[in-house]
């Protein structure tokens, strides 16, 4: 039976090869067609089509189109720190006068970091207000023979700072910073040839005790008599000078509309 078998294969195939043989190439590829047009999407098992089985132009047909971007995820967790890079360059240098030991310009002398003010930079226009106060005027009569301390009522010429000198109170001329002041008074008595005139400059109210006096014989009994008292007080703040007068003429006396008094501040002790 086997050797039937093979005899109807080669049979087979001598005729194939004659029948290829007789009708040539075109015979032999409508033969592959037919053989092709054969083969269904039935007779194909699932799954034994790979992509390498695939024309490119196949591939490419089975490529859908690009959808939109969807929606962005939640933010990861930050990573761990990083290795510190090298150095950068060196800057350029700071401004001249901001390192210690470098010279001080401008209105400055010496080094940082204590620069001092340097000599003749301090002019009046640096200056701050200088405390000063003058009063003139006082319609007062001073009885004879009593110590009497000046109102002056509310003449006063100037005043930088407004403390100085109160007119409700006429009497006290007031320090508003602590230091040297320089105290004056000066008074002209109306004429009189009787008797004395004394004037004083009083700190705190102390008449017993002036820190500057002067006194003068009447002179004349047409003429005025003047006596004046100018001196270096030290005064913390709020403490004041009084201006202190008496006369002997035997009567009370007036004064003859020259009469002033002014306290300045001169500088500071420490």
């Amino acid at each position: 039976m086997d050797t039937l078998k093979r005899q109807w294969i080669g049979i087979s195939i001598g005729l194939l090869a004659l029948f290829v043989a007789l009708g040539g190439p075109a015979v032999a590829q409508e033969s592959a067609r037919a053989a092709v047009k054969q083969i269904t999407g039935k007779q194909i098992k699932d799954g034994t089509v790979q992509a390498k089985d695939l024309s490119k132009a196949a591939r490419t047909s089975l490529q859908g189109q690009t959808g939109p971007a969807g929606p962005a995820g939640p933010r990861g967790e930050a990573g761990a720190q990083g290795d510190t890079g090298p150095a950068g360059p060196e800057g350029p240098p700071g401004p001249a006068g901001t390192v210690d030991g470098s010279v001080a310009g401008g209105d400055l002398a010496g080094t940082y970091p204590n620069p001092q003010i340097g000599p003749a930079t301090v002019g009046i226009p640096e200056l701050a207000v200088i405390p000063a106060v003058r009063i003139t005027g006082s319609a007062a009569d001073i009885p004879d023979s009593t110590v009497t301390t000046v109102n002056w009522g509310s003449g006063q010429q100037y005043e930088t700072v407004a403390s100085m000198f109160d007119p409700a109170e006429g009497t006290k001329l007031v320090a508003p910073v602590s230091g040297l002041y320089l105290a004056h008074a000066s008074l002209g008595f109306d004429p009189s040839a009787t008797g004395v005139r004394t004037v004083a400059i009083a700190t705190n109210g102390s008449n017993s005790n002036p820190a500057c006096f002067d006194r003068r014989a009447s002179a004349s009994s047409t003429l005025a008599t003047f006596v004046n008292a100018t001196c270096v007080v030290r005064l913390n703040a709020g403490e004041f000078v009084t201006a202190t007068v008496t006369q002997t003429s035997g009567a009370a006396l007036g004064f003859n509309g020259f009469e002033s008094a002014s306290l300045t501040w001169l500088g500071s002790l420490v």
